[in-house]
């Protein structure tokens, strides 16, 4: 897959020619006042080389459904023959988790792994933090963190009638209840699921 580059000072021009022959140019934008801007598609975000060599597929011409289609290959295969793009020796699970509860939570992989895998977990939709720890073949803790700000006045001396500074930032965390959807993989590397 490779990008597309257009002529320096050309990017997002289109060319529209009318049903009657007339042409239009001009510079295709959004008028959708997003509320979020989306990831460019190019060939970084898409299909990047890294991927492209992994799967054993030539990084100029290869296509995303050429990686899917190496994908499901592999996965009905069971793996390779030592080439690159094997996964006969990698265990995976893919899965979504709703919160449970303030603090840290329990969760059990479907099927136990041979050792403790690699995890990474992402929150749907929330602005703060999923933490990770306690990793074991069975599961592993996590707690979401909504980030928090604050000023208070802290007290100088002990006594009756303390100084105090004021406007001191304090940073910290705090977990939440909140039923959010967590997202989650793990990855054992030489295991067999």
């Amino acid at each position: 897959m490779r990008d597309r580059l257009p002529e320096l000072g050309k990017a997002n021009r289109i060319r529209i020619t009318m049903d009657d022959g007339q042409v239009v140019e001009g510079v295709l934008s959004y008028a959708d006042n997003a509320r979020q801007e989306g990831s460019v598609y190019s060939k970084g975000n898409v299909l990047p080389d890294a991927v492209c060599i992994a799967l054993g597929l030539n990084t100029d011409t290869a296509e995303p459904k050429d990686a899917f289609e190496m994908l499901a290959a592999l996965a009905v295969s069971g793996g390779g023959s030592g080439d690159v793009g094997e996964l006969e020796d990698t265990a995976l699970e893919v899965g979504t988790i709703t919160n449970a509860g303030a603090g840290w939570n329990t969760f059990k992989f479907r099927e136990a792994f041979d050792a403790a895998p690699q995890v990474v977990c992402q929150a749907e939709d929330f602005d703060g933090i999923v933490q990770v720890k306690s990793i074991t073949a069975d599961g592993f803790l996590y707690c979401l963190r909504t980030l928090s700000t604050g000023s208070y006045y802290t007290g100088g001396s002990s006594g009756s009638t303390p100084s105090h500074s004021a406007n001191t930032l304090v940073n910290g965390s705090t977990t939440t209840a909140t039923a959010v959807k967590i997202r989650y993989m793990a990855i054992e590397y030489g295991g067999e699921r």
